[in-house]
């Protein structure tokens, strides 16, 4: 008999964020299709928050706080916030990059919290500069937030098969 061995909570927690980075990707990057809905990002972000608590059991003092981030983020994204709390977000998690490279995280992790950094980035700047251009590079930024993440949480989930780097 084999014994059970329950999979990463931040390999999942990595699953639902790259869920979220890909149609806000394709959205920006293909004019003319639906968005998602806030319902989406609520439901999402409140899955992400339960893995924040996972993360909290495993002992992951990293893992906890920037799921929780991540989580309230994306919750408050579908109850609707506005540019400057998009823009606080970003500096929140540009300092999680800094706590990143100190705990020595695979620098995988450190460019999740770069590129979702840069997605709250130009989102919260789209809002407040305005313009056309900005869905452009909403969109760049969330499908390398996309690509980074579903690689990483392969990685993991797949026990060493694929090389974290």
């Amino acid at each position: 008999m084999s014994e059970f061995k329950p999979l990463d909570p931040t390999a999942c927690g990595l699953f639902l964020v790259a869920v979220v980075s890909f149609p806000l990707a394709i959205v920006n990057l293909i004019d003319g299709q639906v968005g998602p809905s806030s319902d989406f990002f609520t439901i999402i972000g409140a899955l992400i928050l339960v893995v924040a608590l996972l993360a909290y059991r495993a002992e992951s003092n990293f893992g906890f706080t920037v799921f929780t981030l991540v989580g309230a983020a994306v919750l408050l994204t579908g109850l609707g916030i506005g540019p400057w709390e998009d823009i606080a977000f970003t500096l929140t998690f540009l300092l999680a990059i800094i706590w990143s490279l100190n705990v020595k995280a695979p620098k995988a992790l450190t460019i999740i919290c770069f590129t979702t950094a840069l997605v709250f980035l130009t989102v919260g700047l789209s809002g407040i500069v305005g313009g056309d251009y900005w869905h452009w590079l909403i969109g760049i930024a969330a499908l390398l937030n996309f690509i980074f993440n579903i690689y990483l949480s392969f990685a993991l989930a797949m026990d060493g098969k694929i090389k974290v780097f």
